[in-house]
């Protein structure tokens, strides 16, 4: 047996080590010891088959690295699901900064929705089992008619997968949540809220000026009344990066913690973007900083800390069966790119045939395995390459956890032993 490539050892206190494997996501806590037995291979058989099964010791002729490429390329590969996110209009009633997208008036109509019906016709008969759709725009509930066409079909014909909306919350009234909860498959949305009220206010601004938080908070606990669950998503800036009163106005709501989850991602800059100084975080160890303390805030607010851990790929749109879909049946390559010809895949015709370019299969066929840095940094197994937009960019943004292993691995312990009271091996 040999030690994994992916342990990593941290001081804990009183003589206490921390002993983790980014590869299993498993923690242990050793006393000197038997930080020494492990490290001499002195074990004996019962605690090294312990430490085996947690990943912590291989086999010898375990190839770890190659394990991990072979779980990135099944993903690719994968061939029964279809994961869409779908723009229904790239129209919007707000006017966020660091928004990438340019607001035009383009929405999807009546023929696109029929060809997009028909694409997902011929996937069905073709062999897909597992149809998941994510509703996007621009602001999605502008163009609602197109969602529900598709949703019915997708609903009467028993179709397996989840449906999702990304909204605003600006529109999401009862009479549409009624709806939608009576008429799709559609049980979750992401809400962006950018901090408090006087922070949000100042960023995602409606088109007329008025403030939007109180209306977007109220549709929150709404939504989350009549069963759906909500993921509110908050883009983190130099300006919103102080998490404490966000998350005790989000308390304030009364909402069940069964019932929402609180997302952080960091707001980058994009062509279409505001220039603004003192705004967006210039490199990613500098965003490190912040999201590190967005994790202590979460930790005194009792919750489930937010860490980036992406187990099969680095983004969710590595995959042969997962693309944007434009307004106008154009695919893409994610939902946090421009829609211009740089980042086209191919497009759905209007017999609902897709045609897949060049660009498609030169990033299939582009690994992050065959990046050196990645190849030998310990935190692969949790980022599996991050995000494969900015890879394209040539502005590769490793996750935080990369630039202060350490203190996450001591909030990971600590969020571990609050809960059971003890370590796992002392």
């Amino acid at each position: 047996m040999k030690h994994s490539r992916y342990n990593y050892i941290t001081p804990e206190k009183d003589g206490f080590f921390l002993l983790f494997n980014t590869a299993k996501e498993t923690l242990v806590e050793l006393d000197a010891e038997m930080l020494n037995y492990y490290e001499s291979n002195t074990l004996d058989s019962e605690t090294q088959a312990a430490m085996t099964e947690l990943g912590f010791l291989v086999d010898d002729s375990f190839d770890e690295l190659e394990s991990l490429e072979a779980t990135w390329r099944k993903n690719f590969e994968e061939s029964s699901t279809l994961d869409l996110t779908v723009m229904v209009t790239d129209a919007c009633n707000f006017r966020c900064p660091y928004c990438y997208q340019s607001h035009c008036t383009h929405s999807m109509g009546e023929k696109q929705t029929v060809s997009l019906y028909k694409y997902l016709s011929c996937a069905i008969d073709s062999g897909i089992k597992t149809i998941n759709i994510h509703w996007f725009g621009g602001e999605p509930l502008l163009n609602t008619a197109p969602i529900f066409y598709i949703e019915h079909f997708l609903k009467e014909n028993h179709i397996k997968g989840s449906s999702n909306v990304t909204t605003n919350g600006y529109l999401l009234t009862d009479n549409l949540l009624h709806r939608f909860m009576e008429e799709t498959r559609i049980r979750a949305f992401q809400i962006t809220l950018d901090g408090t009220e006087s922070m949000h206010n100042q960023t995602r601004r409606h088109v007329s000026g008025l403030p939007t938080y109180g209306r977007i908070c109220e549709n929150i606990v709404s939504a989350t009344q009549q069963g759906f669950f909500v993921i509110i998503r908050l883009n983190m800036t130099k300006e919103n990066q102080n998490l404490d009163p966000f998350l005790s106005e989000i308390h304030a709501l009364g909402i069940s913690r069964s019932k929402y989850s609180i997302h952080i991602t960091n707001a980058h800059e994009f062509t279409n973007s505001e220039k603004r100084s003192d705004f967006y975080f210039n490199t990613a160890e500098e965003y490190s900083i912040a999201y590190d303390k967005a994790q202590d805030s979460f930790l005194k607010a009792h919750y489930k800390f937010p860490r980036n851990v992406a187990r099969k790929a680095g983004c969710g749109f590595e995959s042969y069966n997962t693309f944007l879909v434009g307004t106008d049946l154009k695919l893409y390559f994610c939902s946090s790119c421009e829609c211009i010809e740089t980042f086209e895949q191919g497009y759905i015709d209007d017999e609902g045939q897709i045609h897949l370019n060049n660009q498609y299969w030169n990033r299939i066929n582009t690994s992050v395995f065959n990046d050196p840095e990645c190849r030998n940094c310990i935190v692969l197994p949790l980022c599996m390459g991050g995000c494969t937009y900015c890879r394209l960019n040539q502005k590769k943004f490793c996750i935080p956890e990369k630039y202060f292993l350490d203190k996450y691995i001591k909030k990971l312990y600590t969020e571990a032993t609050t809960k059971s009271g003890r370590g796992d091996f002392k």
